[in-house]
């Protein structure tokens, strides 16, 4: 059987290599086409998009710089990151809800800007996929829909005039913002109608409409230099053709799923991309507009490690190299950073961490998963001819194809016009755990060969993907194949350099042609070895160790284990001849190994000092490969003495001077506290209030029981806590009967005058359908409870967000508060009143935002913000957050901290709170008056909080306010409260200013 089975899989593989490979039908350097503009300086074909007649790959990471606050020297910290790592493009959505706060008032300041985000972008390199909506659904609150939406009686995502006239003004200011920045003129190549958005059908009319409408606004308004896209929720065709056709279609994709819990348990690799494509649109390239890049993580879940586990660099490895392998052209990562849901940003399954186990962390930190993007992306990047590519086998030998003798090797072969292949490898199944080795069957002419041909095997990894290649051409070298990956090429000094590496452990072997007739030479690891091979080439063979070069004629191969190459940088220097959007090999660049970031390089001095900048997490060997000419290096501006090493780099060490800062002691600080429900107290005055008296609702979600409307939305209040108070007289009343509704993991506690009757908190357990979202109860009253004459039922609530609106059902106008009452024992309440965040939809910090507040009385009060005063507060040793609560309510707490970081010192400040599971209580976090943090000890699981620079005054004095609301009778205290630095890096990034924004007498 095994000798039938070698017979056919060699005939086989001679029919490959007679394979004809159809040619792509645009020439290199030709413009491409494009359904609206075809004299656009951006344009597609069938393969690739074209910037100025050059074909591009489009790698790109979603980023929302609303989730960044500290404004552009932050969002340049991380622009920054993501181009070192090969990331060419952002995506970014923009938050109707945060610019619209009230109708008719919109507001592009600060962290809302458009402009901002577009320069810094420009300055940094990176191309931008704007995507303003005006439904985004993002896991943040109503899916971007701003609140006072929730009140209009349209259907929303429809044609219908009441939406159409809600969202008009702002999509006209949104394509005023992107219309100058266009490219060429500007970073922006693309703009998305909608999100992730459904047709209309019989029984839910208006939508391809609406998409209609939305396209016809934004090229009304002058988008018309880019392509109008739109992001299909799956490869299923929606809006490629037919009503409301895009210029760009884009699918998304999320093979892992969101279940963190189980961080190991995969899907099988999705092998029928290339089919969709074909089926959908063969003659426009293959684009994902998103495609996963880490997971979010809801209420009561596993915490962010685990998702970062769920995708992993493994799962980078594999899915990535699979839609390359389906001749992907263009990638957008969600997310690339995920950022902080601060305030009242989130939706209800998710909670203030955003950092969705990105490639770049909640805390701007580096992973592992960067380091193999970074990888991808430069090999992407140095191979034009993988553009180009086209399928002509994909499979494994069961299934018919024979690229291999092992049926756990599943490989998708591709071919260049220019003789080059590509050839994607994977396991068979994500359920093997052993590495596997095997044989590849490979296109090269001289023919169809077999390699490795001199060492026996290759090896490949469980749950690895590599992609190798033949007749792969660098400078004026060819690589006629190699077991190892390509990392990148470059020229330097008229010397072509080529960087490998394999998994260590593996045996490698690569041959070259074109180098010369002399003896190649070896520096390096003794574990490799070069020959001069058949047909004047050389062959090298070995298992990468540590770093080794083989030298010969004009030529420099450099290979590597993959735990040294993930520490390279294919660094690009600043050219006349390149924009700042160009990777491609021609453009002049640098090769630096060892430190953990470089940000950016250039020659001075005639090209006699390398400057490099960067950062440092430990003390490195540098190790540069420049031209000759360099004499110098220096880091962040400082001489670095380098020798020139037998590898022929400029080598010297990199010293880590940054220590971890010493942080205040919050447990020895002066807290003050007070009482944050005086509304529960007899005598409480409430006759400022908003009196809720709607007795009808136009939104589909009618109240269950009572004469009154009681949604706080209704009301103006659209975030936050929320209290609504009941009256009624005399003392007939036995109970109520309360239907609550706040989202996934709501809190509410309920008062009869000032006597407790209990909480509830809903689920605690994730759904798909978002969880329990209200409850049913009943609660009694005792006849020592109510008075003769006026009683008040006080009702406290902590929504946790507006329902997104995926399916464009109007969930996102699902009530929150009473959604029904009935008093029990006769009679019925007079009336209500309600109260959420000072002034509702007329909000009084402008800086800050419509969704920074609640409507806790602290926040009304304004004891959050910069100079509030608390001299009429107890202070006192048994007044703090550690001794907490005694009683069911809420306390407030607040203190003041300083800290003195050196600003060369990247050392991100948390706040940590230790969780104690079996206690049911909430707390709101604010520093200098932004909330950074809802914190939930029953449920979790976050219990670090990220304290932004800029939002944290790492120069100076600091205001902390939190808050315990105990649901249980018996109170709540934190088990330990503390500041703790989540990493220590010596750092070239730019300070970050403290965000002026306004204080307790601007505001108050």
């Amino acid at each position: 059987m095994k000798a039938i089975g070698r017979f056919v899989s060699y005939v086989l593989s001679a029919q490959l290599a007679a394979t004809v490979v159809s040619s792509y039908q645009v020439p290199p350097g030709s413009p491409g086409f494009y359904h609206g503009n075809s004299s656009s300086a951006v344009t597609f074909d069938a393969h690739s998009l074209f910037l100025d007649n050059k074909r591009l790959y489009v790698f790109s990471g979603e980023v929302h710089t609303w989730r960044m606050p500290s404004g552009p020297a932050m969002w340049r910290d991380v622009f920054q990151k993501l181009r070192a790592a090969g990331f060419n493009a952002i995506s970014v959505y923009h938050h109707w809800g945060l610019s619209e706060g009230k109708q008719g008032s919109l507001d592009f300041d600060y962290y809302r800007s458009h402009t901002d985000l577009y320069e810094v972008a420009k300055e940094v390199g990176l191309l931008v996929i704007a995507r303003p909506g005006p439904y985004i659904n993002a896991e943040t609150t109503g899916g971007g829909f701003p609140g006072w939406l929730t009140n209009n009686p349209a259907k929303a995502r429809t044609n219908e005039t009441g939406f159409l006239d809600a969202w008009t003004p702002y999509m006209d200011a949104v394509s005023e913002f992107i219309k100058p920045y266009q490219y060429p003129d500007g970073p922006v190549i693309a703009v998305q109608s909608e999100n992730e958005f459904f047709q209309s059908t019989a029984s839910n009319p208006g939508r391809s409409e609406s998409m209609v409408q939305i396209e016809d606004n934004l090229r009304g308004n002058g988008i018309v230099k880019v392509p109008i896209t739109h992001n299909d929720a799956n490869p299923s065709g929606r809006y490629a053709h037919g009503l409301g056709e895009v210029d760009l279609y884009m699918w998304d994709g999320y093979p892992q799923g969101f279940d963190c819990a189980n961080p190991t348990a995969w899907p099988e690799v999705n092998s029928g991309l290339d089919a969709s494509h074909q089926a959908i649109i063969p003659d426009v390239m293959w684009a994902s507009g998103e495609f996963q890049g880490g997971a979010f993580d809801p209420w009561g879940g596993s915490g962010y490690d685990k998702c970062f586990q769920l995708v992993n660099e493994q799962f980078a490895n594999t899915a990535y190299k699979n839609n390359y392998a389906a001749q992907t052209s263009y990638q957008s990562l969600y997310m690339s950073f995920g950022g902080t849901n601060w305030g009242n940003l989130a939706e209800p399954t998710v909670y203030t961490s955003y950092d969705y186990g990105a490639p770049i962390r909640e805390d701007r930190t580096l992973t592992s998963k960067y380091s193999e993007i970074k990888l991808q992306a430069a090999f992407l990047h140095a191979s034009p001819d993988f553009l180009v590519a086209t399928r002509f086998g994909s499979g494994t030998v069961g299934s018919g194809t024979a690229f291999s003798d092992n049926e756990r090797i599943f490989t998708t072969a591709l071919s260049a016009p220019s003789g080059a292949h590509f050839y994607v490898i994977r396991q068979k199944s994500v359920t093997t755990t052993d590495a596997t080795e095997f044989t590849l069957r490979v296109n090269t002419t001289e023919g169809t060969i077999t390699i490795p041909q001199y060492i026996g095997n290759a090896t490949l990894d469980s749950r690895e993907s590599q992609v190798l290649v033949t007749e792969y051409q660098y400078g004026s070298h060819v690589l006629k194949y190699s077991t190892a990956e390509v990392f990148a090429w470059n020229t330097i000094d008229s010397i072509d350099y080529l960087v490998l590496y394999a998994n260590a452990g593996h045996v490698t072997e690569t041959v070259i042609s074109g180098a010369s007739s002399t003896t190649p030479k070896v520096s390096g690891s003794t574990s490799i070895s070069a020959k001069s091979g058949p047909n004047g080439t050389v062959v090298i063979t070995g298992e990468p160790s540590g770093l080794s070069t083989v030298s010969v004629g004009k030529t420099v191969v450099l290979i590597a284990p993959k735990d040294t190459a993930l520490t390279f940088w294919n660094v690009h220097l600043p050219s006349t001849n390149a924009t700042l959007y160009d990777r491609a090999p021609d453009v002049p660049s640098v090769l630096v190994l060892g430190p953990y970031l470089v940000r950016n390089a250039s020659l001075a001095d005639n090209g006699g000092v390398l400057a490099l900048h960067g950062d440092l997490n430990a003390t490195t060997t540098l190790r540069v490969f420049a031209p000759a000419s360099v004499r110098r290096v220096t880091w962040n501006g400082a001489d670095v003495k380098v020798t020139k090493s037998p590898l022929g780099a400029l080598t010297g060490t990199l010293a880590l001077n940054a220590k971890a800062p010493r942080l205040p002691d919050l447990k020895n600080a002066a807290w003050s506290c007070t009482d944050a429900l005086p509304e529960v107290q007899d005598g409480f005055d409430d006759t400022q209030w908003v009196v809720a008296n709607k007795t009808s609702t136009a939104r589909p979600y009618q109240p269950f029981a009572g004469k009154y409307v009681l949604y706080a939305d209704e009301y103006g209040f659209h975030q936050g806590n929320s209290i609504t108070r009941g009256h009624f007289t005399g003392k007939n009343a036995t109970g109520v009967q309360l239907s609550v509704q706040g989202g996934f993991n709501f809190g509410y506690s309920a008062w009869i005058n000032s006597k407790f009757l209990g909480s509830n908190q809903g689920t605690n357990q994730y759904s798909a359908d978002g969880g329990v979202d209200y409850t049913n109860d009943t609660w009694t009253f005792a006849a020592d409870d109510l008075n003769d004459g006026d009683n008040v039922l006080t009702v406290v609530l902590d929504q946790t967000g507006l329902e997104e609106d995926y399916d464009g059902d109007d969930e996102f106008k699902t009530p929150r508060g009473i959604r029904g009452y009935t008093l029990l024992g006769g009679g019925d309440f007079g009336f209500w009143r309600i109260q959420g965040n000072l002034g509702g939809e007329d909000f009084p910090d402008k800086v800050r935002g419509p969704l920074n507040e609640g409507g806790l009385f602290v926040e009304r009060e304004g004891a959050h913000l910069p100079g509030y005063s608390t001299s009429s507060w107890i202070q006192s040793a048994n007044c703090t957050p550690y001794t907490g609560i005694t009683a069911a309510g809420i306390q407030a707490y607040r203190t003041t901290f300083t800290l003195n970081l050196p600003t060369n010192v990247d050392a991100p400040v948390a706040l940590k709170i230790t969780r104690t599971p079996t206690s049911s209580y909430r707390s709101l976090i604010y520093v200098n008056g932004w909330q950074f943090g809802r914190f939930n000890s029953r449920d979790g699981p976050q219990e670090i909080f990220p304290l932004p620079e800029g939002i944290l005054n790492h120069q100076g004095e600091n205001e902390l306010l939190v808050t315990i609301w105990s649901l249980d009778a018996d109170g709540a205290k934190f088990a330990d409260l503390e500041l703790v630095a989540t990493a220590v890096v010596s750092t070239s990034k730019e300070p970050v200013s403290l965000v002026t924004s306004p204080s307790y007498d601007e505001l108050r």
